[in-house]
């Protein structure tokens, strides 16, 4: 029907199709508007009750008016087709929406009560919505969530909150997964049935999941029907109980026992979430654990790899169990190694650190042929230990022992595990001995982080999976082994490893959750950066609690930020927040922080997130030990206006950047002399400006295989170009600009190669200042233009750099910052996983 005209409506380009109708977005030819026109398909027609229920939806949602459901503008006929004019609303709906995983917390009040005010609407005209579900539901690019698809409602008796809004008794029409269970056991349904099928919203939501994810038609009826409806903390750990029982409560089998109206359970869940008054029944909290590598008590040193492989294993199966939320082993070790000789309140202090609330720990004796294992449990809070049944049995039964030992630490908790848990547990991850030993002794070698240890971890790993072609945990290390191995000696071969061990790990067990952040790193790198975002967004959905998981998707985002008006600042931001939420520890996460927050002009947020950084860089090396803080921390200063205060910064992370042993060290090195090379020329002092930039390239040269390169050589390039020309040799200056542009021909087909300091735009912004260094003005102009294009978002330092006062009168550069201050803000307070604030982040 595209192209043809119903009454005054000209259809541009089909929406959508429901049960209720097709949907076209047409223009409204006397109006001038565009409109949603959704008309019954002509072989349905003839469908008398179909045809009634399309136009009860026009006499429902003509009683409506309210800023949350779309306007109906006419109902109306021609020939044999019948049609709604209804308001086009741009934007996505909540289930696009919802792809890319859980909202955070804010935006979770805002939404829920947003839809929550629109239901109440409804149901004070005596109408119910009947198929509430994110499809139906659109989110306009101001925020505003619109409630769309009447096509189910009924008007209800105005008398009687109860009357039928079924076709027949037990029948639904709606979405399945959102069905009501009063309204599959065949009763009449009313607002409280719609109120359940938002709670599934809401759900979905907070966890990224629907509550019977997965199941078919019988299955999901029954758990439906039952009431059996999964932990939202399960789903997601980083959600809390308030949030959960409010969830849980709406969710209720009987109607009696739910909130009565929309709007109560719109306010419960802002209430819950602003933690004023956990709404419904409270919700026992779900355990977190860490589990501690065994001691070894024998007299055979040469089994110590064993408490290891019992850490390794236990953590593995008691994930699987999905009934306990696991502290990660990376997080653990390193904070194990500070507290390692501080006797029990060294294990106090070790829990609280990491967050957990018991600690599973023990020894095992070998003695000949027979092995005795004696696990126990410290909660963290009181210091006191339970002690669990010791596992006895010979070497060849290591396996049996180990679920013999979860089954206790559960036990122990008193968590319920039913055999269909246990199931999944019962298959070793490995039969072979020799290959659980090696691949015990690799984990441990990649625990130390060195080059010369992740040598020595390949090489137990490879072993491990010579000896069992099947053993997917040791792919999994494999994987991780071989991605850090690229972060150290930027091999494309180690990227190449390590996706296929990745992707063997899960082709071999599905469940893994280890292997996902590895992998997304290897794709964005390998430049497969679409595709490290949907798998980064996996990883998160495995494992919400692993740092590693939001930060490597923040990677893959990055990447994405040299696009015109992407919306992957606002993604990255995001990522970043929930990783420094989940582990305050790991410095990245800052750096990155304060690297977007300065791109986009936000000082004061990219200190807090700076110093917060440099806090971790000053600690030394160790678990989220990274650098670059201060060289960043100096272009805040630098972009203030405090040029001095800049290059004392800069001078004092060059001489920490000079003495650390750091993957990024060359890269920082390259990128702090290039910006105090960029304050002395706008000082006056070119000579000095030049030495600097001839010292970055320098180390350039020197370290062809620093990650980054081409972009660090692009920059340089740059700046020596801006230099030459205050020196009196444009043509040097000239030449050197052609060589930046053929790097930067090269760079801007490679956004997986992004490096701090050297975005696309960030290099086209150094290129405009070399042009107009050598009077080409408007060549740097346009070079602005196209730093902008490609994600060049600082306003407030393209308006106030020095460096561009000879084009501010140029035509098109006014139109620039215009074009710049109207891109949309990014928000450096949300966070998927918690209401705290950037200033708060920060704080802790």
């Amino acid at each position: 029907m595209v192209g043809q005209t119903i009454s005054h409506y000209r259809i541009l380009q089909k929406l959508g199709a429901g049960g209720m109708g097709i949907v076209y977005l047409a223009e409204d030819i006397r109006l001038d508007r565009q409109v949603a026109l959704k008309i019954l398909p002509p072989e349905l027609a003839v469908d008398e009750a179909r045809g009634e229920r399309f136009l009860r939806e026009a006499r429902a949602v003509a009683t409506l008016n309210h800023p949350g459901i779309a306007v109906l503008y006419e109902i109306g006929e021609t020939a044999d087709t019948q049609f709604l004019a209804m308001e086009y609303i741009s934007g996505k709906t909540l289930q696009e929406e919802l792809a890319a995983g859980p909202f955070s917390k804010d935006r979770l009040a805002d939404y829920s009560f947003q839809i929550a005010e629109a239901l109440e609407h409804a149901h004070r005209h005596g109408i119910l919505h009947r198929d509430i579900k994110p499809a139906n539901m659109i989110v306009t690019p101001e925020g505003r969530v619109k409630l769309l698809d009447f096509g189910l409602a009924k008007l209800a008796e105005r008398n009687d909150r109860t009357a039928s809004l079924l076709t027949a008794p037990g029948s639904w029409l709606g979405t399945l997964q959102y069905a009501p269970p009063e309204v599959l056991r065949g009763q009449h349904g009313d607002q409280r049935s719609d109120i359940y099928s938002f709670a599934v919203v809401v759900y979905q939501m907070a966890c990224g999941y629907l509550p019977f994810e997965g199941m078919d038609k019988a299955a999901l009826v029954s758990a439906i029907l039952t009431g059996q409806v999964p932990s939202p903390r399960n789903r997601n750990p980083l959600i809390d109980s308030a949030l959960e029982a409010c969830i849980l409560n709406a969710l209720s089998l009987q109607p009696d026992q739910r909130p009565q109206t929309a709007l109560e359970f719109g306010r419960s869940v802002r209430e819950a979430i602003s933690r004023t008054g956990p709404q419904g029944k409270p919700v026992q909290a779900i355990p977190v654990l860490a589990v501690l590598d065994f001691q070894n008590t024998s007299d055979d040193p040469s089994v110590n790899w064993l408490g290891t492989g019992l850490a390794e294993t236990l953590t593995s199966d008691l994930k699987r169990l999905k009934l306990v939320r696991i502290i990660t082993r990376e997080r653990l070790q390193e904070a194990a190694r500070r507290h390692a000789a501080s006797g029990q309140a060294g294990l106090v202090a070790l829990g609280r650190e990491v967050g957990a609330r018991w600690l599973v720990l023990g020894s095992f004796q070998r003695a000949g042929g027979r092995l005795r294992i004696l696990p126990r449990v410290l909660e963290v809070s009181t210091g006191d230990e339970t002690p669990i049944a010791k596992a006895d049995g010979t070497w060849e039964e290591v396996f049996e022992l180990q679920d013999r030992v979860v089954a206790g630490v559960m036990s122990a908790l008193e968590v319920k595990v039913d055999s269909s848990a246990m199931d999944r547990i019962a298959a070793p991850e490995t039969m072979h001995l020799e290959a659980y030993e090696q691949y015990s002794q690799g984990r441990q070698h990649f625990y130390q982080l060195g080059k010369d240890s992740l040598e020595r971890a390949r090489q137990h790993l490879e072993r491990a999976v010579a000896l069992d072609p099947n053993y997917a945990l040791a792919y999994a290390a494999l994987g991780a082994t071989h991605a850090m191995r690229f972060i150290h000696r930027t091999d494309p071969a180690d990227l190449d490893s390590a996706a296929r061990y990745c992707e063997r790990a899960l082709e071999l067990d599905p469940e893994l959750g280890e292997p996902y952040p590895w992998l997304t790193y290897a794709y964005v790198r390998q430049g497969k950066v679409q595709q490290g975002i949907r798998t980064g967004i996996l990883g998160v959905q495995r494992q919400p609690d692993l740092v590693l998981s939001h930060y490597f998707l923040s990677v893959g985002y990055m990447a994405e930020t040299e696009k015109p008006e992407s919306e992957a600042y606002q993604l990255a931001t995001r990522s970043l927040l929930n990783a420094a939420y989940v582990d305050s520890r790991w410095g990245p996460s800052w750096l990155c922080l304060g690297h977007l927050a300065l791109a986009c002009g936000e000082y004061d947020d990219a200190e807090r997130f700076l110093e917060k950084g440099y806090e971790i860089e000053r600690r030394g090396s160790g678990f989220g030990y990274f650098i670059g803080a201060g060289t960043l921390l100096g272009t805040v200063a630098d972009r203030r206006g405090k040029p001095e205060r800049a290059c004392e910064l800069y001078f004092a992370g060059r001489t920490s950047l000079e003495s650390c042993d750091h993957v990024y060290r060359e890269a920082f090195l390259t990128l702090t002399a290039s910006r105090i090379g960029d304050v002395l020329l706008r000082q006056g002092d070119a000579e000095a400006a030049l030495v600097e930039f001839r010292r970055a390239s320098r180390v350039v040269k020197e370290y062809p295989r620093m990650l980054g390169k081409q972009r660090m050589l692009a920059l340089t390039l740059a700046g020596m170009s801006a230099a030459y020309a205050a020196t009196g040799d444009p043509s040097r200056a000239r030449q050197l600009i052609d060589d930046a542009l053929t790097q930067l021909s090269e760079v801007s087909r490679s956004p997986h190669t992004w490096v701090w300091g050297a975005s696309l735009g960030e290099l086209r912004y150094a290129l405009a200042k070399a042009y107009i260094r050598i009077g080409e003005l408007d060549r740097a102009v346009d070079m602005l233009a196209q730093a902008v294009e490609g994600g060049w978002r600082d306003h407030r330092w393209f308006s106030s750099d020095p460096s561009l006062a000879a084009v501010r009168a140029i035509l098109g550069f006014e139109k620039l910052l215009e074009q710049l201050k109207a891109l949309p803000a990014v928000d450096f307070a949300s966070n998927t996983t918690s209401r705290m604030n950037a200033t708060q982040l920060a704080a802790k």
